[in-house]
Parts: C-alpha cells; sequence; structure tokens
C-alpha cells in the first residue's frame, strides 16, 4: 500500500478513535440528581458531571442550557486544553445545539489561527482529507486527539468553522520583541492575519493578565509588559474574528471555544467583543475540573461574575503528547472570599 494512503488511513483511524473515546467520555460523566435547593459549598465527588446554572446555582439539564445558548448570537466557551471529558462535553453541546435549533450554527476554535483558514474550508468541502489538513496546520497528536472530533463532525453535519486566534509565532514574537516593534516589522500578509484595530489595553485586562501571570511565572517587569501584549493580540484578534462572524451571520448561534482565561469573568473575549459590537447577544460557559474531596463554593463562583453556566469535570493529570509549544491559557478554579483567584497561565502555547 502506498506510504500516503497508509498515512490516510491512519489518521481516518485515529480521528474514528477519538470521536468514540470522546462520546464515551460524555457518556460516563452523567449530572449527579440534585434536589431544587440552590447549591452553596458542594463535594466534587457530587458536582464531576454536572451543568450549574450560576444565577439560580441550580444544576439544570444540558437541553434546558442549550436552550438558553440558542438565543444568543455567541456562545462563549471556556474550556481545559487537552482534558477528554472536557472535549466529550464541547462536541455535546454542538452536536446538541445543531439538532435542536433551526437557526445556523458556526463553530470558531482559538485552535485554529486565521492563516489555516484556507486549510480549514479545503478539509470542510471535501477537497482535502484529514492527513492533509494535518501537515497544512502541523497539527499534533494532542490536537488530532482533542479537537479533530470537533472538526469531523462540522465536516459531517455542514457546519461552518471559523480560524479565530492570531497566529502563535507571531504572538511569540509579540511575547520577545514586544507589540509595537512586531507591528512596524510585520508584512501585509503578516499584518492582516492579526486584529486591524485594537483599542488601549483596559486596566482590568491588565490586572487580569499580571495576576495570572504572577502567579506562573518569575518574570521581570520588562517580560511581563511583552507576555501582557502577546495575549492581548491574540484576545482582540479573536474579539474581532467573533465581530466579523456576527455581523456576516447576524442570526447564526456561534460556538466560540477558547481557554479558561480568554472567557472567565468576561474580561478578556468577551469584553472586547463588546467593545467591538456593543449589542451583540453573549452567554457564557466554563469547565472547572474539580477533585472527588474538593469543596466548591458555588455562590462565590456566582458573586465572582465566572460564568453563566459551569459545567464540573473530574480531573484529568496527563501532560499531552506533542504540544511542544506548551499550553494555552488556563484560569484557575479557585474563588476566594467571592473575589477572583489569580489565573494559572503560560500564555503561549
Amino acid at each position: 500500500m502506498p506510504r500516503l494512503q497508509v498515512m490516510r488511513c491512519r489518521a481516518a483511524l485515529l480521528v474514528l478513535g477519538c470521536t468514540l473515546a470522546l462520546t464515551s467520555c460524555a457518556v460516563q460523566t452523567p449530572g449527579p440528581r440534585f434536589g431544587a435547593q440552590p447549591l452553596s459549598t458542594v463535594r466534587g465527588a457530587h458536582l464531576q458531571g454536572a451543568l450549574v446554572e450560576l444565577a439560580t446555582q441550580r444544576v439544570v439539564p444540558l437541553e434546558t442550557c442549550i436552550a438558553a445558548l440558542a438565543r444568543t448570537q455567541v456562545v462563549a466557551l471556556g474550556e481545559v486544553h487537552y482534558h477528554p471529558a472536557v472535549q466529550a462535553f464541547e462536541l455535546r453541546v454542538l452536536q446538541t445545539l445543531v439538532q435542536q435549533q433551526p437557526q445556523p450554527i458556526i463553530l470558531a476554535m482559538e485552535f485554529l489561527e486565521r492563516d489555516m483558514q484556507p486549510s480549514v474550508d479545503a478539509y470542510l468541502a471535501g477537497h482535502i482529507d484529514a492527513a492533509t489538513l494535518y501537515g497544512h496546520i502541523k497539527a499534533t497528536p494532542a490536537f488530532i486527539q482533542s479537537y479533530m472530533p470537533l472538526l469531523q463532525y462540522a465536516r459531517q453535519a455542514g457546519i461552518p468553522v471559523r480560524a479565530m486566534n492570531a497566529p502563535r509565532a507571531l504572538a511569540r514574537r509579540v511575547a520577545k520583541e514586544g507589540l509595537h516593534a512586531v507591528l512596524d516589522s510585520l508584512t501585509s500578509a503578516e499584518r492582516a492575519s492579526l486584529a486591524a484595530t485594537m483599542a488601549p489595553m483596559t486596566p482590568e485586562y491588565r490586572a487580569y493578565s499580571m495576576q495570572a501571570l504572577a502567579e506562573a511565572h518569575p518574570l521581570l517587569p520588562d517580560q511581563m509588559e511583552r507576555f501582557v501584549e502577546a495575549a492581548y493580540v491574540k484576545d482582540e484578534t479573536m474579539a474581532e474574528s467573533l465581530a466579523t462572524i456576527v455581523a456576516a451571520a447576524p442570526t447564526a448561534t456561534v460556538l466560540a471555544i477558547a481557554g479558561r482565561f480568554h472567557v472567565d469573568y468576561g474580561l478578556a473575549i468577551p469584553a472586547l467583543l463588546k467593545q467591538r459590537r456593543p449589542d451583540v447577544t453573549m452567554v457564557r460557559v466554563t469547565t472547572i475540573p474539580v477533585a472527588a474531596d474538593e469543596d466548591t463554593d458555588v455562590r462565590r463562583l456566582a458573586k465572582a461574575g465566572l460564568a453563566e453556566y459551569v459545567w464540573f469535570a473530574a480531573p484529568h493529570a496527563a501532560s499531552p503528547a506533542g504540544n511542544s509549544g506548551g499550553r494555552a491559557m488556563q484560569t484557575s478554579e479557585a474563588v476566594r472570599g467571592g473575589s477572583v483567584a489569580a489565573p494559572s497561565v503560560v500564555p503561549l502555547r
């Protein structure tokens, strides 16, 4: 059998195996049954697999949540990267939106960068196969395992997929050289892959990012500033991408999947999207791994404005193979005394 055919067979088998694994994760983590009373402090063993509406502090069925999500233009879903149960939940949300709602559904992903869009479109249209796509976008084994089932389902269901992030190579350059130095040196094609305009960084965003970095990295002040600028470039680019999608398809619901840092508390992508489109309707959903013996104060999560909905998962400690670039930003689950705890961050994957 020719080598290319072997590679394509392996790619197809890998995607099929990953899809089955994610489906298995979703089936094996059903939400527990709670009474009608609002939750307060709950043991992790009871929260794992539960979807909680923070406004009421009650566990709700996925279908109830989907009905609320479908009434909005953007569903900002904050994820834990490379967590099988979390990616299974995302696939369930996407499938349920498509199957139960009449309006168009669009999938937007942080892990797809703007310059990957032509390759993504070619895959969705059936012009290239999965193995070819992997080569074009330099997909790691971790990406294939975690995110290819979403793309495969989108292809089967005819769902548009938008690459919303800045190219990681440019974000890394900003982290090394600084934003203005990089912007001044970009080619026209490179500049087009970033947000066309960037508003001045708000004090809230800067404090949020600084706190995250301070907990995760012992950086010098000038390094800290460049890392914050790199994160800001990514968030501005993803917000602009979403604003463009909403403008082109105002009656659609966009499921935008990004790391928790970019979604939690509404300080990153949601705030920047609101600056660009003040009238956009949006719901934030986040995902939190909790240990079985860990207590979580749901009331404090609600008070801190973490999100509208939270899905709780069991922890997954395995590090993704092939993720040589590090992890994207992740937000801490902790809420101390009702205030936002510092996100745990490794800014650039």
